[in-house]
């Protein structure tokens, strides 16, 4: 037999078994799955990226259309207490696993996050992994914002609030040479993308660095991601006797582009 012939014959051998293992390992992958290649929560977490992010909109929908669906706030009693979005159970980080053993048998159960923590998740983010880590198969976190109702000490009508656009916020600062600009989220967003001569003053610590602001009678307008961590801050500066805050809500609606530094 020529040595060329045989060369052929051998490649042709090798590719079917290869193509045979292949196949036989994507079949034992998915009898491993027991869904036919659809995948779970956890199985996605354990290969991707989840516990998934959800945007405000898109956690709005799951726990309206979900009648079993729980919404958790893990922050401290004295937070949610303070300002939480209605419906909400509080559950502090620290307590998640022995309440979840205690009233959610069902790991299937559809679990919703939150911590106003923005995009990076921080403890609504954990909490997510501790979950999954737990077998809970549909779990998520979000950054609720102003399409949510809320509740609490600190809430004050909407009414209240003076909600401007971005348009409009960025003519207000320009024509106000004294304005500030208060970004309120942390500061990986900030560093990804902000406001240029924005200040940062995630609010989590505005209450106790009020001392960085001027004169309580100086324009502020006050921003964040999807508006609520902006509502709570601009309900912190309002009660602390700051008289001229505007909510611009999300940074997404400055007319102008980003910088980072």
């Amino acid at each position: 037999m020529p040595k060329k012939f045989f060369r052929v014959i051998l490649a042709l051998i090798l590719a079917l078994g290869c193509i045979a293992g292949c196949s036989a390992q994507k079949q034992s992958n998915e009898e491993a799955s027991g869904n036919n290649g659809q995948f779970s929560t956890m199985e996605l977490y354990n290969s991707r990226f989840n516990p998934m992010n959800l945007s405000s909109e898109e956690a709005f929908g799951i726990v309206a259309s979900d009648s079993s669906a729980l919404l958790i706030d893990v922050r401290s009693q004295a937070s949610y207490q303070d300002r939480h979005v209605a419906g909400a159970i509080n559950v502090p980080s620290e307590d998640l696993r022995d309440y979840a053993t205690a009233n959610i048998p069902d790991k299937a159960t559809t679990i919703v996050f939150y911590c106003f923590c923005g995009d990076q998740g921080g403890p609504a983010l954990s909490a997510c992994e501790l979950m999954a880590g737990d077998g809970y198969t549909n779990v998520f976190y979000t950054d609720p914002g102003n399409n949510w109702n809320y509740e609490g000490d600190s809430v004050f009508p909407e009414s209240a609030q003076t909600i401007v656009s971005g348009p409009a916020a960025k003519k207000i600062y320009d024509l106000d040479p004294g304005a500030i600009l208060l970004d309120v989220r942390n500061k990986n967003e900030y560093d990804a993308g902000h406001i240029k001569e924005s200040l940062l003053i995630p609010v989590s610590e505005l209450e106790f660095s009020l001392s960085l602001l001027p004169g309580k009678e100086r324009v502020i307008i006050v921003y964040c991601k999807a508006g609520a961590r902006s509502s709570t801050a601009y309900d912190i500066l309002t009660r602390n006797g700051y008289s001229n805050v505007f909510n611009m809500q999300s940074i997404d609606f400055w007319p102008e582009a980003l910088v980072s530094e």
